[in-house]
């Protein structure tokens, strides 16, 4: 279970200062070790917000990179450099105020107590406006020091937390998706990323009516809220307002005007809600002021813009339906927003975790129903492992308890070796086409040995090869990357471009080259990213990436392919022929992106490249 810090400002503001803060740390409903400090007035902290706020927006509406709103201003111009200069500055003074020696106290409590090993949840109470605001990822204890902590809000004040109920093992968990006012907006791919979680059943409202809405939300047993779509809150992050359709007249609802359908939702088993909109501490301030037991809940600080809300979705969903604990996910999704931040700046500072301290957030593998709750659980957490001996030892219980020992031995002491036989028998039966036989082989390798990367690459490679399902293929890749297999990533690239998915794609490539030394896996990353950049236009250094993937592996007929592409739309004709004819001389009809590439390599060549 991760550990809880609790860190109550209590009264004050940035102009007086805050005499008296007190930070709890412990584990929820047991923060056993209390401390005491205070800190300094910082009037300087939420101007330098203000500032690093109108840059941020004036930034945006300057290159045109977001429908954003903003109020006139004496400031017409801004770079990229006083962006990052602002940035700077805020993280700068924020870290030198929480260096305060009334504060070092407790900061320096939290690093004897805790381990950077853990797992940490730090929840930060207070009622003020410019609190909330504040950007807590910054402060170097969580930033630097702590990799597996993550900073949350909440209000001093808020009521009991609904009791978690019980869900029986293997559940589905209940989504429900709200896709608002679209206009400006791709919700469509909101939609797609979610309905593709493992385990969930989804149901889609799309620009909802008011009264629709409500009655949703009234449904029992709805686990998880999504709301993608226009939002926005005033200056002080209050007063927020969603924006449900396109209606001229009722178009827009404040969250006190869902209140009871909220409350109601969240009594009958809502655990986690998600903004994925605009400017949505306004609607989690709100939340928190109608004494809502609030769930766990993601919104975005600022304005966000489309591609920003949907790759942290992407993301946050990848990371937590794998079973990372939900800060965890949120932490390493925000994280991987700094990638975006070359043409959209400011995007790693958008998503906020807003929740109830004694609130215990789920995973999705808990939300489908483990058979109780964490807080029945004591000690180390269970892993997977655990769970199939638990259910082997309860089904083989009534035969035989030497039977049951026998069995649990050849799991905990053989499953290296009964994963790798398994994972071979299933390489067998999928070389004799005996499909079905061989998904049962590599995914019963997986559970006999869960970090073995092998058996979830062959069960990858059979689902996009031989059954085309693209999730399964997507899926297996990405267990076998994750497990230290590069080849997973160079297959999820590949997977990523084919979905137009570039950013993403770039990632996977990058972690392929830092990761193998094997150079048919090399020409493969550089292939996926000369086909990147020859779909972006980027001729030159597709060129360049394309003859270094060839000059790895010779006989790669979708880099020949990917090359003579490149030639043409340079006007080489001649070496685009050769490259075409290449392309025929290797090529693998079985091997999807193939077939395109054959019948184009057949009609360039029968007319002589012309």
């Amino acid at each position: 279970m991760s550990e809880l810090v609790v860190l109550n400002l209590g009264q004050g503001d940035f102009n007086q200062g805050f005499p008296s803060v007190t930070a709890r740390l412990g584990q929820p409903g047991n923060l056993g070790m209390q401390m005491s400090g205070s800190l300094p007035p910082a009037p300087e902290i939420p101007q330098l917000y203000t500032n690093w706020r109108l840059l941020y927006q004036l930034l945006y509406r300057q290159n045109k990179r977001s429908p954003i709103e903003v109020a006139p201003s004496g400031i017409t111009n801004i770079s990229d450099g006083a962006f990052g200069e602002i940035t700077q500055r805020l993280e700068t003074s924020i870290n030198g105020w929480l260096a305060a020696a009334g504060f070092q106290g407790i900061e320096s409590q939290l690093r004897t107590q805790l381990s950077p090993s853990q797992q940490i949840q730090i929840i930060v109470e207070s009622d003020n406006d410019q609190v909330w605001r504040l950007p807590w990822h910054l402060w170097n204890l969580a930033k630097q020091d702590f990799p597996y902590a993550e900073v949350c809000l909440s209000s001093s004040n808020y009521p009991a937390p609904i009791r978690q109920r019980f869900k029986p093992a293997g559940a589905a968990v209940k989504l429900l998706v709200i896709l608002g006012d679209s206009r400006g907006l791709n919700l469509k791919k909101d939609w797609r990323l979610l309905r593709q979680l493992p385990g969930v059943d989804a149901k889609l409202l799309v620009e909802p009516e008011r009264e629709e809405l409500n009655d949703q939300l009234w449904q029992a047993g709805w686990d998880i809220v999504v709301f993608a779509g226009h939002s926005v809150s005033d200056e002080n992050a209050q007063n927020g307002r969603i924006f449900i359709n396109q209606n001229t007249q009722h178009n827009s609802l404040t969250i006190y005007e869902l209140q009871e359908a909220l409350s109601r939702a969240i009594e009958r088993g809502l655990q986690l809600v998600i903004f994925n909109s605009c400017d949505g501490l306004g609607l989690v301030r709100d939340l928190a002021a109608a004494r809502i037991p609030l769930p766990p809940t993601i919104a975005m600080r600022e304005p966000v813009v489309d591609a920003v809300a949907q790759a942290f979705l992407q993301y946050f969903l990848r990371e937590f339906a794998w079973g990372e604990p939900f800060h965890l996910a949120v932490r390493q999704a925000r994280q991987r927003l700094k990638g975006l931040e070359d043409r959209f700046p400011g995007a790693s500072w958008l998503p906020v975790i807003c929740q109830h301290p004694a609130v215990i957030p789920l995973t999705l593998p808990e939300l489908r129903g483990s058979g109780q709750l964490p807080s029945q659980v004591s000690g180390a957490a269970i892993t997977p492992r655990f769970r199939f001996i638990r259910l082997t030892l309860n089904r083989l219980i009534k035969f035989s308890p030497i039977l049951v020992f026998g069995c649990i031995s050849s799991y905990v002491l053989a499953g290296d070796w009964i994963a790798t036989s398994l994972d071979q028998l299933g390489v067998e039966k999928h070389q004799n086409g005996q499909l079905w036989q061989a998904q049962i082989y590599y995914r019963t390798a997986t559970w006999f040995n869960p970090s073995y990367a092998n058996p979830h690459y062959n069960l990858a490679y059979l689902c996009d090869k031989d059954l085309n399902d693209v999730n399964c293929a997507f899926q297996g890749y990405q267990q076998a990357a994750l497990r230290g297999l590069p080849e997973g990533y160079a297959q999820v690239a590949r997977l990523q471009i084919i979905d137009d998915n570039h950013r993403e794609a770039l990632s996977a490539i990058h972690q392929c080259l830092q990761l193998t030394d094997y150079d048919a896996v090399k020409a493969a990353c550089f292939k996926n990213l000369g086909w990147i950049l020859l779909k972006e236009e980027n001729l030159i250094a597709a060129e360049k990436n394309l003859r270094q993937a060839i000059e790895l592996e010779v006989d790669s007929p979708h880099s020949h392919c990917l090359l003579a592409q490149v030639l043409d739309a340079k006007g080489r004709e001649q070496a685009a022929l050769t490259a075409w004819k290449n392309t025929l001389k290797y090529s693998q009809h079985r091997v999807p992106e193939q077939h395109d590439c054959i019948s184009w390599a057949n009609q360039r060549v029968e007319t002589g490249g012309n």
